[in-house]
């Protein structure tokens, strides 16, 4: 107790003074809501990698590992699969906002497809990350203190301090302190992925003990399941309605969970950091050594060995491990845990609110809200939306839990935008947002929420949760993507806006790359495609007796997938780097960039446009909960 007090102390005077540092610099409000581009890139690669990676990774993989086994490798390429659309999206992205000066996900939405709905879907996936996502991993936190302090402060209380502490200094210092800060807390993160491996290993009795209890498990036929993909694919109906055969970690599960977690790439919340960066200079140093290879190396290790620590001896889960150290090294370890998570919430509540404001409400209700005030009414959101998180964290965690596995999967929707805006001009506005409608259809579907809402309303649908083993971002982006080629099909003459063709010719200009890259295109799509068949897809089936011999004894000392996962991480390193450097996707670009002088339009007046929309809301939002209620009254059982 006194040690985490300590301890807790320092991290709130390091946070509050790297808070002010952010708030000097920003001149109160002028830089708030973007650092004035001017994060390093450096910083920006390491709070990319803490706020993708650390928290989640720790706290919800390493539980997996610990509860089902290996049987969803996926899990421990987390940072190649993470890596791989950070090479795709950011530099091309990073172009666009320098060209166009924007600095969030929404602003670049509305530029190229003028779409207000696609800046909605945008600013609701941005809430779930800083309301739900983040809250489900605040409220973990939460528990661990209650057992490490004995109970003397309670979960809640816990929730509470924590969410204070995370408002203060994102309220005071904006984009600034979250990259400033946020540094510091994906170093202390990663550290304390490191301390985690290492006492879960010493608890156990070293490497080759570890492996030896996992060979005594995988020995017993009740058990050896943990230990392989359950075939590529199974038809079931969804959990919830018909077991899988085994368990649900098929190899088709597995490429939809890394489909996932991709999904984080394509977020307001990384566009977001990506959109604040001084210069592109370090994003390939930064998605190939940082991401992809010393946090991917943590989490294809360090996570699995504290996941299969947990395996063999059901104790050593976080709570038990920490309960098991001494106060000093279990407060060390924990304020590691929670920087890597204030380090992703902060960032999610500082993207919600800016979205919130500045996106949705100035626009729409009120253009003439000055400056100053859009930021002051921006940090009185963020205080609302942390103190939303701490009261579902108490009053509703089954809802908090539901709300929070949508935000992934519905961020991977905004996949076929981006790469309209980047890769793709073929997508037209009509196909774009078309797509995005049915994907998050897709994924409502096949989600709890969706199907709960729909079982309130009195519509059972014949499926449970993820139908044939497949995540919801897969079944969301088989409907996206084919609505998304239909659209475009009959859509193609449609003009773009004045913005998206400038968008157009100058990528066209700015990415000319050179012939040794033309001349490896076809070389990097066979390694590119082989490396998600064998790593995440259907080839995990060859991982199950890939390291067995004869006798099946382990030819490595580690279960077969495990070491076929860490080989592939190794593999992925190689592929990210190839296809940063190599491939020019993600290589150093200097040149100067002048901001995109658009033509002059006439100010509309629109007093009394936005009169009517707020009297508009008003009557929708009331007819829209009356009509819930009498559809519930009256067909709900």
């Amino acid at each position: 107790m006194i040690w985490l007090s300590l301890y807790g102390l320092f991290y709130i005077a390091m946070t509050l003074y790297w808070a002010r540092v952010g708030a000097r610099e920003n001149g109160d409000f002028e830089t708030y809501f973007s650092a004035g581009h001017a994060l390093s890139p450096w910083v920006s690669a390491l709070v990319l990698a803490g706020a993708s990676l650390s928290g989640w990774a720790i706290l919800d993989a390493s539980a997996e590992v610990g509860h089902s086994g290996f049987g969803f490798p996926a899990l421990l390429q987390a940072g190649i699969a993470l890596a791989l659309p950070g090479v795709l999206f950011f530099k091309r992205i990073w172009l666009v906002g320098q060209r166009l000066r924007l600095s969030s996900q929404s602003e670049l939405l509305r530029s190229y497809y003028g779409s207000e709905f696609l800046v909605c879907v945008s600013t609701v996936i941005a809430v779930l990350f800083a309301v739900a996502f983040a809250g489900l991993q605040l409220s973990a936190l939460s528990r661990l203190v209650e057992g490490l302090t004995g109970g003397a402060v309670s979960a809640p209380v816990a929730a509470t301090l924590l969410a204070v502490v995370l408002f203060g200094y994102v309220v005071i210092g904006g984009m600034r302190i979250v990259g400033y800060l946020g540094a510091i807390q994906a170093v202390l993160a990663a550290a304390s992925v490191v301390g985690f491996a290492g006492f879960a290993l010493i608890a156990v009795g070293g490497f080759g003990a570890l492996n030896a209890g996992l060979a005594t498990l995988s020995a017993d036929p009740l058990q050896a399941g943990r230990f392989m993909v359950s075939g590529v694919i199974q038809f079931t109906t969804g959990a919830g309605r018909e077991a899988a055969a085994g368990h649900e970690g098929t190899a088709l599960a597995s490429l939809s969970i890394a489909f996932a977690l991709m999904g984080f790439q394509a977020s307001p919340l990384a566009l977001k950091v990506i959109l604040s960066m001084r210069t592109p200079r370090a994003l390939a140093a930064g998605q190939t050594w940082v991401m992809a290879g010393a946090y991917g190396g943590l989490v294809a290790l360090c996570v699995g060995t504290v996941g299969a620590a947990s395996l063999i001896r059901p104790d050593l889960g976080l709570s038990g491990l920490l309960a098991s150290l001494s106060p000093w090294f279990a407060a060390w370890l924990f304020i590691g845990l929670l920087a890597g998570v204030q380090l992703m919430a902060g960032l999610g509540l500082l993207t919600a609110g800016e979205a919130l404001v500045r996106h949705l409400y100035k626009p729409w209700f009120h253009g003439r809200l000055g400056r100053r005030d859009t930021v002051t009414l921006t940090r009185v959101v963020i205080g609302l939306l942390a103190i939303a998180s701490v009261l579902m964290q108490a009053l509703t965690p089954v809802t908090l839990s539901m709300l929070g596995s949508l935000a992934l999967p519905l961020s991977f929707q905004l996949w076929t935008p981006l790469l309209g805006i980047t890769w793709l001009r073929w997508i037209t506005r009509p196909a774009a947002v078309t797509g995005v409608g049915f994907g998050i259809a897709g994924v409502l579907l096949t989600e709890p929420l969706g199907i709960a809402v729909l079982s309130f309303f009195g519509l059972d649908v014949p499926w449970g949760r993820a139908p044939w083993t497949l995540h919801s971002a897969a079944w969301g982006m088989a409907a996206n993507l084919a609505v998304t080629l239909l659209v475009s099909a009959f859509t193609q003459r449609r003009g773009f806006s004045e913005e998206a063709q400038e968008i157009r010719r100058f990528l066209g200009i700015a990415l000319r790359t050179s012939a040794r890259a033309r001349a490896l295109r076809s070389t990097a799509w066979s390694v590119s495609l082989a490396w998600l068949f064998l790593a995440v897809g259907p080839g995990l089936v060859f991982g199950n007796g890939a390291f067995l011999g004869p006798d099946r004894q382990w030819l490595v000392g580690m279960p077969s997938l495990w070491g076929w996962s860490l080989l592939f991480w190794a593999l992925g390193v190689g592929l990210v780097w190839f296809l940063s450097y190599k491939m020019e996707m993600a290589s150093p670009l200097s040149m100067d960039i002048p901001a995109y002088a658009p033509h002059p339009k006439l100010r509309v007046h629109q007093d009394a446009q936005e009169r009517d929309r707020v009297r508009a809301l008003v009557v929708t939002s009331a007819v829209a909960f009356a009509l819930i209620v009498l559809t519930a009254l009256g067909f709900s059982r």
